[in-house]
């Protein structure tokens, strides 16, 4: 008998060389059992989703918040094909995540079609590398495939794996981790002209500089130039939201353009044109992009370019920056007509504005928010505060509903000492709503606050701008709080005549998850939407 060890086993110790200290699922038949056997050997523990879709995303996120890789385990057919979507998000929100599906052996006799489809060609758009593994193989292609989702871009790989595989000797020898390349000397020359030329510089950070050391480079190179900054959805809070220097959000909107339209420097930090929305780019000042990632199709070509580690770009770049001849009151001018262009007129009832900041003012310290995509983002985003990388985390590549929820139970899993929050409309909670559950087994202490009309408020938004009749878009009320109660939370109904304040405190003092359904007034939603976008 070998005393190798198996396949599955070899991938757990691939993993726990990593960091790796939980795997998300729902398990077949097949591998899956070895895969979940050998993770629990090593201590890695397997959490049991609901849905594959929710637990792709928890994986995604765990990515986000660790650094180490995210691990998602499904059985063969109908499992493997629903997790796509979390997938996409892992895709098109640079997270390092291992797919491992569960797949056939080629049996003589067996049926040819039964839950059978082409795995590998579903992923193959959404996956950066991809490996139906098998012993022979098996020791230098974990490693392999592992760096591969670790190399910038970061992205998710995929593993088909059949249980006779998985139970398998490994082939000798360790995981290979690839070979890592050094980038070769920087010719720095066209960014400092840029800069040297430019008085009024503003810099667009993007989820490049989410990492620590480039998060403190950001701060370095903004010192310097003591200039505006602005930070797209997936970097908000890398460079702290209370410093005078900060502006608020980009996305590439008419509102931010027309913002920073008097800069005659644009500095891209580590921005990933996958963040941006589908717009004409309309601001004529030319571009200095300093990214990890060589050759990404930007809306506007960059004048100069500088690839490499944001760190050491900016310890290149920074000595001998003059400040910007941005005055302190002008700076604050942006920011306050950013803000400005969002607030909403008050409301009756309760309105996505005072709900966010009703949620500020109640959450404890250091609370990590949540926010799903949907109308109630706007708010979400720009009356939130965020100090550091990942105090917000949202979905913005993919832009997907249903992620809020699972974020916030990734989150309270990694970190547990930290309170989440998950904000969420009631059509995204509706499509991940059993994962309430999950967080009840394990006995998180999230709190998830509905932002409840009854509608796709975004798409209802979108139909009335286009002079259409409102189709499809609206859904019979339903009672959130009282689902939530059947899956063993904590819960409370608020209507537009009730205080939100002391259920948000009695919500945040409480033990295991905690759900608020409150019926919002979206009657600013579309001024929100015609401010920002036009």
């Amino acid at each position: 008998m070998s005393t190798r060890p198996t396949v599955a086993q070899g991938l757990a110790a691939a993993l726990e060389g990593l960091g790796v200290r939980r795997l998300f699922g729902i398990p077949g038949g097949g591998s899956s059992l070895d895969v979940i056997e050998a993770a629990g050997e090593k201590g890695i523990e397997f959490i049991l989703a609901r849905g594959e879709t929710s637990a792709a995303i928890m994986a995604a996120v765990t990515a986000e918040l660790s650094g180490t890789p995210g691990v998602i385990v499904t059985g063969v057919g109908p499992g493997a094909a629903s997790a796509v979507n979390g997938i996409a998000y892992a895709s098109l929100e640079r997270a390092p995540v291992l797919l491992i599906t569960d797949c056939f052996e080629d049996t003589p006799g067996l049926s040819p079609l039964h839950q059978r489809f082409d795995q590998e060609s579903l992923y193959a758009p959404l996956v950066k590398g991809y490996r139906r593994l098998s012993a022979a193989d098996g020791a230098a292609a974990i490693g392999a495939l592992l760096q591969t989702a670790l190399d910038q871009p970061q992205g998710p790989v995929h593993i088909d794996l059949s249980s006779g595989q998985a139970a398998a000797p490994l082939a000798d020898g360790d995981p290979d981790p690839g070979a890592t390349s050094h980038p070769g000397e920087v010719d720095l020359a066209p960014a400092r002209t840029l800069l040297a030329n430019s008085t009024r510089p503003v810099v667009v950070a993007g989820l490049q500089a989410r990492e620590a050391p480039a998060a403190a480079a950001l701060s370095t190179l903004v010192a310097a130039l003591d200039c505006p900054v602005l930070a797209t959805y997936k970097a908000k809070g890398v460079f702290a939201e209370d410093d005078r220097r900060s502006v608020g959000l980009f996305t590439g909107a008419t509102a931010e353009t027309e913002c920073i339209a008097g800069a005659d420097l644009i500095v891209f930090f580590g921005l990933d044109p996958i963040e941006l929305i589908p717009q004409p780019w309309r601001l004529e000042a030319p571009v200095l992009d300093l990214s990890p990632v060589a050759g990404q199709p930007h809306p506007v070509a960059p004048t100069a370019a500088v690839v490499g580690p944001l760190a050491p770009s900016v310890a290149g770049l920074a000595e001998g920056v003059r400040k910007s001849a941005w005055t302190v009151e002008e700076i604050a001018a942006l920011r306050d007509d950013l803000r400005r262009r969002l607030t909403m007129e008050p409301s009756s009832g309760h309105n996505a504005q005072a709900v966010v900041e009703a949620v500020g003012r109640a959450a404890p310290p250091g609370v990590r928010l949540c926010v799903d995509s949907g109308a109630h983002m706007f708010s979400a985003m720009a009356f939130s505060e965020a100090l550091a990388p990942h105090d917000v985390l949202k979905s913005n590549g993919l832009s997907t509903m249903g992620y809020a929820l699972p974020a916030a139970i990734a989150s309270a899993l990694q970190e547990p000492e930290r309170p989440a929050v998950a904000l969420t409309g009631d059509g995204g909670l509706m499509m991940c709503l059993s994962e309430l559950a999950t967080a009840v087994r394990h006995g998180l202490g999230i709190v998830v606050v509905v932002f409840n009309d009854a509608a796709l408020s975004l798409i209802d938004i979108k139909q009335q701008r286009q002079q259409r009749q409102s189709r499809g878009v609206r859904y019979p009320a339903v009672d959130l709080a009282a689902a939530a109660r059947g899956l063993g939370c904590r819960a409370w109904q608020v209507d537009a005549g009730t205080a939100l304040e002391p259920v948000l405190a009695e919500a945040f003092a409480g033990a295991g998850p905690a759900v608020i359904d409150v019926a919002v007034d979206p009657a600013g939603y579309g001024a929100q939407l015609a401010a920002l976008r036009g």
